[in-house]
C-alpha cells in the first residue's frame, strides 16, 4: 500500500469522528417482538466502512434474513449489552470487547472467530516537525501522543503491546493521553491537539474522500508487525440469541473467501493464523 492510500485515517476514522463519533441505528429494547427472520449485529461504528460492505453482500446472497446493523463505539456497544439489550452478533475490533462480555457470561464462547486483522500505525498532522519514524516520539519537541485506553479497548492494548515490545511505553508515559473511546484519541491529532496518535491503519473507500480532504494528516509509520500480538477482529453469537441458525450464516458469510476478498479492498488484513 502506498504512503499516500494510508491516509486511512482521515478517510475512515475521521469520516466517522466528523459525525460526531456515531453512527447508531435502531436497537433491540424491553419485550418488542422481533421478527424471526431478523438478525441483529452490533458493530463498532469505526469499521463502518467494511461492515457496510460486508452487510451488502450478505443481504444479496440472503435477501431472506432483514439483517439489521447497530453502530456505535465498541465500549459503548458493551455496556449496551450489559444493560440487557441483546443483539444477536456482537462484533469486537480486537480481543479485548469480545473478552470482556465473553468473561461474563453474555457471549456464546464457542462461537467466537477471527475474520480480520489490522495493521497498527503511528500517524499525526502535518504541521507536527521532525516526525519521521516511531523512534521519534521520543524527542522532547514531541510533547503529546494519543491513543485509545489499554484497560478499555482493543487499539489501547495493541498499541501498548507495540510500544512495550519497541522499549518505548515507558519512556513516553508522561507524554501519553489516553481515552476510553479510541475515536476520541484520533480526534485529538485532527484537531491539532497532540502531536501524534497511533491507532488502527485501513485503506481508503470510496465513500470517504470528501470527508478526508478537509484533513491535514500523514502517517508517518506502521509499526512492525511482530511488535504486537496479531490484531484479531472477531464476531461471535451472543449468549441465548434464538436467531442461532441465521446468525451462524451471516458469521460463516464474514470468513467466507468472497467476504476476505471483499474485504481486504478496505484495509483488512487476512485472518490471523492460530498459535500451534
Amino acid at each position: 500500500m502506498s504512503r499516500s492510500s494510508q491516509i486511512v485515517i482521515v478517510l475512515l476514522l475521521i469520516a466517522v469522528v466528523a459525525m460526531g463519533g456515531l453512527i447508531v441505528a435502531r436497537s433491540r429494547g424491553g419485550s418488542e417482538a422481533t421478527p424471526s427472520d431478523q438478525v441483529i449485529v452490533y458493530a463498532p461504528c469505526g469499521m463502518t466502512g467494511p461492515i457496510n460492505i460486508a452487510s451488502a453482500m450478505f443481504r444479496a446472497a440472503h435477501p431472506e434474513i432483514k439483517l439489521e446493523i447497530v453502530f456505535d463505539n465498541a465500549n459503548v456497544l458493551v455496556r449496551r449489552v450489559r444493560k440487557g439489550e441483546r443483539p444477536d452478533i456482537f462484533i469486537s475490533p480486537g480481543e479485548v470487547e469480545m473478552k470482556q462480555l465473553a468473561d461474563e457470561g453474555r457471549i456464546d464462547k464457542g462461537t467466537i472467530a477471527d475474520f480480520g486483522s489490522l495493521d497498527i500505525v503511528l500517524f499525526a498532522p502535518s504541521k507536527t516537525k521532525g516526525l519521521n519514524q516511531i523512534g521519534d516520539i521520543l524527542k522532547p519537541e514531541i510533547k503529546a501522543i494519543s491513543m485509545g485506553d489499554p484497560k478499555f479497548n482493543s487499539i489501547g492494548y495493541y498499541g501498548e503491546q507495540a510500544l512495550r515490545s519497541l522499549r518505548l511505553w515507558d519512556r513516553v508515559q508522561d507524554k501519553l493521553t489516553l481515552r476510553e473511546y479510541p475515536l476520541e484519541a484520533v480526534k485529538l491529532v485532527s484537531e491539532g491537539r497532540v502531536d501524534a496518535g497511533v491507532t488502527y491503519l485501513m485503506c481508503p473507500l470510496e465513500t470517504a474522500p470528501d470527508k478526508a480532504s478537509k484533513s491535514d494528516l500523514r502517517v508517518v509509520a506502521k509499526f512492525p508487525r511482530e511488535s504486537y500480538p496479531p490484531v484479531r477482529l472477531q464476531v461471535a453469537m451472543l449468549a441465548g440469541t434464538k436467531q442461532r441458525e441465521l446468525s451462524q450464516k451471516f458469521i460463516d458469510f464474514l470468513r467466507s473467501k468472497q467476504a476476505q476478498e471483499a474485504l481486504s479492498g478496505s484495509g483488512l488484513l487476512p485472518i490471523p493464523e492460530k498459535k500451534a
